[in-house]
């Protein structure tokens, strides 16, 4: 578990990679160690309030997988609980956001796609390899499809 110091410098460094990409309209902050990524706005399982995040992504067809790697870290991400509760959350990838549902993958078919990851950068090998948890993929599947406001 992070201390409180630590807990909020990650908070603030959330906060203003958010930014930057809405800002940019994902121009900037788009990618974490060379690999793309999105902001997902899931709806806290306890407060209902919206909570952003950067999530690396990788495409599948027109749905977007994204995986609760957490770092590696032997804990969920909030992102994830969050998901559990409330499937439907909304991405923003560039300068679109979609609405979309969630689904947790399941079996073979997540160990099949968590071999995406793992294909776009070794990182995913070390995260599988550093914890005693299932590394989950979500599929994301647009419900649809906007311009962001200006």
């Amino acid at each position: 578990m992070a201390s409180a110091p630590l807990k909020w410098v990650l908070k603030v460094a959330n906060g203003l990679h958010v930014a930057l990409y809405r800002m940019s309209d994902g121009k900037f902050a788009n990618k974490i160690a060379n690999l793309p990524i999105l902001l997902i706005t899931t709806f806290g399982r306890k407060s209902g309030k919206p909570h952003t995040n950067p999530v690396v992504y990788v495409k599948d067809g027109q749905d977007y997988l994204v995986s609760a790697t957490n770092g590696g870290s032997d804990t969920d991400p909030g992102w994830y609980l969050n998901l559990k509760t409330r499937p439907e959350a909304k991405i923003e990838v560039g300068d679109t956001a979609f609405n979309v549902q969630a689904v947790i993958t399941e079996s073979e078919e997540r160990t099949r796609l968590y071999e995406k990851f793992k294909a776009a950068s070794n990182n995913f090998v070390k995260y599988e390899q550093g914890t005693s948890r299932v590394l989950p993929v979500i599929r994301l599947t647009p419900t649809d499809i906007s311009q962001k406001d200006p």
